[in-house]
């Protein structure tokens, strides 16, 4: 399916080559907000940059990724990573523009991503994992029943150099 209604006006829809230029849109306009728990965005000037990660999404189909919108608008970016067919386990990351924050977006995709991998994708285990600090992130697992399985001490490096430990939350079918 290529697009999913959430609720609302508000849709998943299957990254494509032409989003390239709203994501880095919604990058160079919301360093700030972005950057404080995304690495990436500091190392994010220039499109052609954004337009190979999306090349890079989209040639890893183990992998699927989506645009959030609201109608036409892009909201934010959700998707598959690390997933692990023997495992049959899968990783959810996620972000969403700042405008677009409490209003029940996120959990909803989420949800919507949790269905598609324990149906469509046969698994059995999905991971989701936030910085201990990014309470907005926190709360999405938490709401939807994940349970925190530890804490992955320093587990990424934010952009300023900090190494920032990780809630890891799991939810299993």
């Amino acid at each position: 399916m290529e697009t999913i209604p959430l609720f609302g006006p508000y849709a998943l829809r299957r990254l494509r080559t032409e989003d390239a230029p709203d994501i880095f849109a919604s990058i160079d306009t919301q360093r700030r907000y972005l950057g404080r728990w995304l690495p990436f965005v500091a190392d994010t000037h220039r499109i052609e940059q954004t337009r190979q990660v999306v090349a890079g999404m989209l040639a890893d189909t183990a992998n699927p990724v989506f645009t959030l919108r609201s109608g036409n608008a892009f909201a934010g970016l959700i998707g598959f990573k690390s997933a692990d067919a023997a495992r049959r386990s899968v990783e959810i990351g996620y972000w969403l523009r700042e405008e677009q924050q409490g209003k029940g977006i996120m959990a909803a995709a989420v949800r919507t991503l949790c269905d598609l991998a324990f149906g469509e994708m046969g698994m059995r285990r999905v991971e989701i994992r936030c910085g201990t600090g990014n309470l907005p992130s926190n709360r999405i697992p938490q709401r939807l029943g994940f349970l925190r399985s530890h804490v992955e001490l320093q587990g990424e490096q934010l952009s300023d150099g900090e190494w920032i430990d990780l809630n890891v939350y799991v939810l299993e079918r």
